[in-house]
């Protein structure tokens, strides 16, 4: 579903390396090593040995150094669950357990702010999905009833280390069934590369619900294995809230807010969505993003100044760049090109 980013036929986007030096690896090499992933993975559902899921960790870990769009929330939470149950296979259920619970904790910590009640809920959900009208869906009271979801899912994170856990499994799984109706083709037709995320998240919801685990003993967060994995999906995540670490890997799930990249070069003609600022048309880079590799463009300032590079190198050096913040109004359009 996402075939161009990770494939390197017909893309136009410029794929993103973590380091220079990976900035020559032959397009014939990354395709490879995307064909062989897929059929090692295929292998693993078969029969997943464990020279398997190592071979899919390094291969994948490759290819997502080669480009940093890759590094979405759904590619993260499957790495993160793959070396989970590499490293402690014995424990590997608690740590899901946990992963799943910081999941819900930390997507609605994100939303906590106004530009998930304004643009999340206020323009996408109320008026766009539902057809309600922008003088109700902005109102004061309706805005503060929005709020209630993300608390509702930090509740459902917090809740399931609780004897009431049966109930919020319940709930999520009732939860995905909505935003896959609201998202799908029978709602907003948006981002179709998380629907199978979505349904992915009922299924482990479902296996927890039959299982009715309730042996999650404080010794099993006793090691260093769970140190690191606390490192990576607790404390890692709380530097996002200021700026200094990647949202799409600190389980920001549309929590708005969110800074856009907009990119001129004279040398291109504007396909995608654009912003005219003094005169110039600025192509707008989450849409480029999205139409082309299905994704979203990583959020994030040092993913911003890699694509500005890149853009320059393969495209115009005289390319100029403009950052959009909420509340998207003019006074927060601001040059990126220092």
């Amino acid at each position: 579903m996402s075939v161009k980013l990770w494939w390197s036929w017909n893309r136009t986007f410029p794929e993103l390396p973590i380091h220079d030096a990976l900035l020559n690896t032959p397009s014939q090499v990354s395709n490879s090593i995307s064909f062989l992933s897929v059929v090692f993975m295929i292998l693993a559902l078969i029969k997943p040995k464990q020279i398997l899921l190592v071979s899919i960790l390094v291969l994948e870990l490759f290819l997502m150094g080669l480009d940093q769009v890759r590094w979405q929330p759904s590619i993260f939470q499957f790495m993160v669950t793959l070396s989970l149950g590499l490293l402690s296979p014995r424990l590997f259920k608690s740590y899901f357990f946990f992963l799943l619970s910081v999941t819900y904790i930390f997507s609605g910590l994100q939303k906590l702010n106004l530009g998930f009640i304004n643009f999340i809920w206020g323009k996408f959900f109320l008026i766009d999905f539902l057809n309600i009208a922008p003088e109700i869906a902005f109102h004061r009271a309706v805005k503060a009833i929005g709020f209630a979801l993300p608390l509702t899912e930090i509740s459902l994170g917090l809740i399931l280390w609780t004897k009431f856990r049966n109930w919020a499994w319940s709930f999520i799984i009732v939860m995905h069934f909505l935003l896959l109706f609201a998202l799908g083709p029978f709602g907003t037709n948006f981002n179709s590369i998380i629907w199978p995320w979505n349904v992915l998240m009922i299924v482990f919801a479902a296996l927890f619900l039959e299982d009715r685990c309730s042996d999650y003993k404080l010794n099993h967060f006793r090691n260093v294995s769970f140190i690191i994995l606390g490192i990576v999906i607790v404390i890692l995540p709380v530097f996002s809230f200021f700026g200094k670490h990647s949202p799409l890997m600190s389980f920001s799930l549309y929590s708005g807010g969110t800074d856009f990249l907009y990119a001129y070069s004279p040398t291109t003609q504007p396909d995608f969505k654009t912003l005219t600022y003094k005169g110039k048309e600025y192509i707008s880079v989450f849409d480029w993003s999205m139409k082309e590799l299905n994704v979203p463009m990583v959020p994030y300032l040092p993913v911003f100044e890699e694509f500005k590079t890149r853009f320059r190198d393969e495209f115009s050096s005289e390319s100029q760049f403009l950052i959009r913040s909420y509340p998207y109004k003019r006074d927060n359009t601001l040059p990126f090109d220092k």
